[in-house]
């Protein structure tokens, strides 16, 4: 089988703890470089994953013509710097949600890759598990009827103190971190922008907001109720679609690998569908892989990543972020 020669430009923890080990089993990647800012980090990555190379600076790894396609982990300010970078040492680009800190450096995003010649795909890992998919489908094939309301939710712990989703500045809070997810489930489900958006949030002293209630309403008269925050004590993330005709209850993880199931309820009983999902993060791999490969299209497309941004920035807009 053929394979893309992946780099990693950046040592962060979504690298080292979800991507880089779902790289590992992708089977079209193989995992060639990896960058940090300092050689000593990129080196010890180097050796615990196995990276043919390791690089203590970005730009060196962009200046290697071995590496097909970048996956980009930094923080959330300085993604449209390097996607054009990398756009423009003709690298393809996995970079990591929410891809942009607004809707117009997301357009530029995708503007100075289309100049160049690359792919670019946002990385909402969760999206490629089969379970999630076959939600969309079962929604879309009217399994529950017209859909009237979403439920959805991502509550975690506090990050660690300095950690970048503490920093205004750096694209932190609770919205761009983890109402993302809810946020996209929705567009993928409903299909198109809201007609009207409210949300309350409350913020550290860092004016960072670590909690926000989104409320969302469509021109069909479906709503939804998002829910976002490091409020937690520890991880909770759940998602409900009722519809006029039943429901639809999925007791799953953003992101989870493994045994997967949702119940479709409905008066003539309960549905129960069961999964094993591959690392939803080896899938996203294996995406784009096919796309550079096979002439594929991205899962996650560019009017997709435009639909999401615009409402994460009215949602930030609407709590004064």
């Amino acid at each position: 089988m053929n394979k893309v020669n992946w780099g990693v430009l950046g040592t962060a923890g979504i690298a080292k703890g979800q991507t880089i080990p779902g790289m590992l089993k992708a089977d079209n990647c193989n995992l060639y470089a990896i960058a940090g800012r300092k050689m000593e980090k990129a080196q010890a990555f180097k050796d615990e994953f196995g990276f043919e190379v390791a690089y203590g600076s970005y730009e060196e790894m962009l200046a290697d013509e071995k590496v097909q396609a970048v996956y980009i982990p930094l923080p959330n300010h300085v993604h449209l710097e390097w996607i054009a970078k990398a756009a423009e040492a003709g690298k393809h680009i996995l970079c990591e949600k929410p891809m942009c800190m607004n809707v117009e450096e997301t357009k530029k995003a995708f503007e100075v890759c289309k100049k160049n010649n690359v792919i670019l795909m946002e990385a909402f890992a969760y999206q490629h598990s089969d379970a999630i998919k076959e939600i969309a489908k079962q929604i879309k094939d009217g399994a529950i009827g017209d859909v009237r309301l979403i439920e959805a939710c991502f509550f975690t712990g506090p990050p660690a103190d300095g950690d970048f989703r503490w920093v205004k500045e750096y694209g932190g809070g609770a919205v761009y971190d983890l109402g993302c997810y809810s946020i996209s489930l929705t567009q993928r489900i409903i299909g198109e922008l809201p007609v009207s958006i409210e949300a309350i949030s409350e913020f550290t002293e860092g004016a960072v907001d670590d909690f926000c209630q989104i409320f969302l309403k469509y021109s069909n008269g479906a709503k939804a109720t998002l829910g976002c925050g490091f409020v937690a004590r520890g991880r909770s993330d759940r998602m409900v679609i009722h519809g006029d005709k039943g429901s639809l209850w999925a007791d799953i993880e953003f992101n989870q690998e493994g045994k997967n199931c949702f119940e479709i309820r409905t008066d003539a009983g309960i549905k129960k569908l069961e999964f094993d999902v591959k690392s939803n993060y080896s899938l996203e791999v294996e995406q784009l892989g096919r796309c550079i490969l096979d002439g594929e299209k991205p899962y996650i497309t560019e009017e997709f990543s435009m639909q999401v941004a615009t409402v994460i920035e009215n949602v930030l807009n609407k709590i004064g972020y």
